[in-house]
């Protein structure tokens, strides 16, 4: 069953409406879901101040579907903490989409802001434009980010993205921005695109495939060699199998790879970088 709610007009000032989630929605009827909570600046106004409310919800939240419509840049926090059930957003989200999201799906067919899945727990995030800084890092301060489930951007991430990072996968179809991976602590990344500098600084475990070109790559960063890696062909499989679209080029299973391991700045140095020989020869 599905609540669509259809933005009237974006606001002036940002609205924090992480009260949108199936959870919240599960067994309301229309007019109890217009009742719902939002924080808009100092003041505490509804849903309906905002948004036109129409459909059904489910008794649980598993079974509920939520459809937002509309200039969603400058609505801030849905799903957040979203334990179950499905959002569904008709173009752009504002910041902190999906974040510490436990379980459930997120769909968004336009882009989103800053920290997006920040210190997500589990559940599916798939973002079909572009996605800000910060993606699925833990916020400042905090030692852990992201902990768990599955995020799929098709165009490019900005800065910083899974910083932090224990468990999960993100995979990016685009390029991704400087200084990613910082800390990592376990988790897989593939970027089929680019990525920019300052990739994997104090990380000690977990795994990167990039199959564009790396841009540099710090000291601490040691030469594992190059060969073929059929290990590697399992991840690209497992991506083709759920996203078909992000891998357009067929890679060979006879692909060489080139291995780093690092940091080597720290005490356990257990990071995996991995990029294909014939993009990044500037590295070897």
């Amino acid at each position: 069953m599905t609540v669509i709610l259809s933005l009237r007009k974006a606001p002036d000032i940002p609205l924090e409406a992480d009260t949108i989630t199936p959870t919240q929605f599960a067994g309301k009827g229309v007019k109890e879901i217009g009742e719902i909570p939002v924080q808009c600046g100092n003041e505490v106004l509804k849903l309906k101040d905002f948004f036109d409310v129409s459909g059904k919800s489910a008794p649980t939240a598993d079974e509920t579907e939520i459809l937002v419509k509309g200039d969603l840049r400058k609505v801030k926090m849905i799903g957040k903490g979203m334990n179950g059930g499905q959002i569904t957003i008709e173009g752009d989200a504002g910041m902190y989409l999906g974040a510490e999201m436990i379980a459930g799906r997120i769909n968004v067919k336009g882009s989103v802001g800053h920290w997006a899945a920040a210190e997500m727990e589990g559940g599916n995030i798939q973002i079909e434009g572009d996605a800000g800084d910060y993606l699925c890092s833990g916020y400042r301060g905090t030692p852990e980010g992201m902990r768990g489930g599955r995020v799929y951007v098709a165009g490019n991430v900005g800065r910083e993205m899974a910083s932090h990072m224990r468990k999960g996968l993100i995979a990016v179809k685009g390029n991704v921005g400087p200084q990613s991976a910082i800390r990592m602590m376990g988790g897989t990344i593939i970027v089929v695109g680019d990525m920019a500098e300052r990739v994997g600084v104090q990380a000690t475990k977990g795994m990167i495939f990039c199959l564009g070109k790396l841009e540099s790559l710090f000291p601490t960063y040691k030469f594992s060699g190059s060969s073929e890696r059929e290990f590697i062909n399992y991840y690209l499989r497992y991506l083709k199998d759920r996203r078909p679209d992000f891998l357009s080029e067929n890679i060979s299973p006879s692909e060489k790879w080139v291995k780093y391991m690092g940091d080597f700045a720290e005490a356990n140095p257990g990071e995996e970088i991995y990029v294909r020989t014939a993009k990044n020869q500037h590295l070897i």
